[in-house]
């Protein structure tokens, strides 16, 4: 028994032993390590070597011409990481370079034992307040040429030979605070977007790369995100997958398809996007917005397919101003070309009012009160063809409208070729010159409609002979929208309704005011309804008067009469009328109507003659 006691404080003595010098070889082998990291391997790894490397790698990824100001800064622990400071990146000839990119640091983690052999590898890079030149020349080329790398890389892309360059290392790279400067020749604009920060994963480039960055734009805050699962193949001008999606407060839009980044760039997919107010966009996207501040959010869920000079919206659903509608939209743009908008859209409700706002919005403040600015539509053409089940226009409500907007050349037009309103069919056109120096055009027509509802839609007053009818307006001026009065406006109006009354007259006595012979106001004789057959009337306008050629209304037994002038920028009235009975052996009563309508002043004739 005793001799297993010892035997047994034997094996534990030795455990100890072993366990206490394991733990002093630890220790021993972590103070050799630190010192290695600390003092040795700096003496084995020349940064001369690691800067010149590091300037031919930046130089062979990017292709440009790389140039580190600074020394490097070398740390091991807890892992081998090299810090670069004062950067640059250089293009063109090296007697005239030009800055293509600086950064303030980079920093990248590298291998150990190739960095030891002399040819560091590096990986996962930080980059410290980097700005980017990218610039697009007059005949269309980059500022930046491709690396030779990339361009094997593309060039192999969807070959069975696998390429070295295929696998080339890239890492991943955080971004902070970053600046990207967009030159653009073609267009004469510029961007620049600052506080980049983020990252970019892309391991190799036949590998996925993923990208999410934030950055401040025109004073927005921008979230973006890119993913792709075949850069190579988008870069070769093949089609692979993409989705991407941008977030700011004017806009936001998502988009998941497949696409290519040749010469003829390509891409089609689902588009949702987002604009909550579109003159905001435009005024943070251009600066200055031709929309009125009333136009509201607008929303596009749709396939879409993109080139370099064409945009289609297929099984689009549309937002506008809380209208929603189906339908397909085409945009085209070209050089030396406005952009053309064509599709076919269809409303289950209209509003009119935001749909001319939109396309005529009023002039500024500092502009000419009530004239149109048609900067928005000479940016543009148009042919859209639109449907709505319901219109409205103010308090005017329309149903199963059919109407068309065209800008070409250099006039601009909205059609309503068919529709319906108060029972009847309704048509028009306003035509105007895409200028505005030389006026425009007003055609309007409603048929076999009940016209009461139309005067009081209008706000129309006082004595109107309201039925069953037609209204039909033509209406032109020739002078420059900014300089058109009621004075510049001429045409004609037509107006013819059928068993109907005229409302607020008393004809028997109006009758007998007359035949009293007296000066009296039209009131006095407005309780009660004159009953006709039909009622034609045709004015022509003028030079601000209203000349009114016919006016007859025909009741039971007799017919009411005027003819004359009526200035209607001052509302007055210079009519001459007549109540004619059928009966021929009965003479008229004739008179004279003057004021302001609606409280016009009757002048019986015999009164007239009697002041001569």
């Amino acid at each position: 028994m005793k001799q297993h006691v010892d035997i047994a404080t034997s094996k534990a003595g030795l455990r100890r032993l072993l366990l206490s010098r394991t733990l002093a070889w630890l220790l021993v082998s972590a103070l050799v390590l630190v010192m290695l990291f600390k003092v040795a391997l700096p003496l084995f790894i020349s940064t001369a070597s690691v800067k010149l490397n590091m300037e031919r790698a930046l130089s062979s990824w990017t292709g440009a011409r790389a140039a580190i100001a600074g020394n490097p800064d070398i740390s091991f622990w807890p892992h081998p990481v090299l810090t670069l400071h004062t950067v640059t990146f250089e293009g063109g000839d090296t007697a005239s370079p030009e800055l293509l990119a600086k950064a303030d640091a980079i920093a990248a983690g590298f291998d150990l034992l190739a960095a030891l052999r002399g040819t560091p590898v590096f990986y996962d890079f930080r980059l410290l307040n980097p700005v980017l030149k990218i610039e697009r020349r007059t005949d269309g080329n980059l500022n930046w040429r491709r690396a030779g790398w990339m361009a094997d890389a593309i060039a192999h892309a969807s070959s069975t030979t696998l390429s070295s360059a295929r696998n080339t290392p890239i890492g991943d790279i955080e971004i902070e605070n970053g600046t990207l400067e967009l030159t653009d020749r073609v267009t004469a604009s510029t961007h620049r977007v600052t506080n980049v920060s983020g990252s970019i994963q892309w391991p190799a480039p036949a590998a996925r790369i993923s990208a999410g960055l934030s950055a401040l734009m025109n004073g927005e805050r921008v979230e973006w995100s890119f993913v792709c699962d075949e850069p190579m193949m988008l870069l070769s001008g093949q089609t692979s997958a993409i989705q991407t999606s941008f977030t700011a407060a004017p806009l936001s839009f998502s988009f998941d398809g497949s696409g290519n980044a040749s010469t003829h760039a390509f891409a089609s997919g689902k588009l949702q996007l987002t604009a909550t107010s579109l003159p905001t966009l435009m005024s943070w996207y251009g600066g200055v917005s031709p929309l009125p501040p009333s136009t509201g959010t607008t929303s596009i869920d749709t396939s879409v397919t993109v080139s370099a000079e064409m945009l289609k919206m297929d099984n689009l659903s549309l937002a506008l101003n809380g209208s929603g509608a189906t339908g397909v939209l085409d945009v085209a743009w070209r050089k030396q070309h406005s952009p053309r908008i064509d599709g076919t859209l269809a409303f289950e409700r209209l509003d009119l009012t935001s749909l001319l706002a939109l396309l005529l919005p009023m002039q500024p403040a500092s502009g000419p009160s009530g004239t149109p600015d048609m900067s928005f539509l000479k940016r543009i053409n148009l042919d859209l063809r639109l449907s709505a089940q319901e219109a409205t226009y103010g308090t005017i409500t329309l149903t199963d409208i059919a109407a068309g907007v065209i800008a070409n050349n250099d006039r601009a037009s909205l059609d309503i070729g068919d529709g319906t309103y108060s029972g009847g069919s309704v048509s028009g056109r306003i035509d105007l010159a895409k200028d505005g120096a030389n006026g425009g055009q007003l055609q309007f027509s409603l048929k076999n409609a009940n016209l009461a509802p139309v005067a009081a839609g209008l706000g129309l007053q006082g004595s109107l002979p309201l039925g069953r009818g037609v209204v039909s307006v033509d209406l032109a001026t020739t002078e420059p929208l900014s300089a058109r009065t009621m004075n510049s406006v001429s045409g004609e109006i037509r107006y013819s309704a059928i068993d109907g009354v005229l409302t607020n007259f008393n004809g028997p006595e109006f009758e007998r005011l007359a035949a009293e012979g007296g000066f009296f106001n039209i009131n006095q004789a407005d309780d009660g309804s004159f009953a006709f057959a039909t009622a034609d009337i045709i004015a022509k306008l003028r030079g601000g008067v209203a000349e009114l050629t016919k006016a007859d209304i025909r009741g039971e037994g007799r017919t009411l009469s005027f003819a004359g002038f009526i200035p209607y920028r001052s509302g007055s009235l210079a009519l001459a009328g007549a109540v004619r009975p059928d009966d021929t052996a009965v003479p008229p009563v004739r008179f004279f109507v003057g004021g302001s309508w609606p409280n016009a002043i009757i002048s019986p004739l015999t009164t007239i003659r009697a002041l001569q």
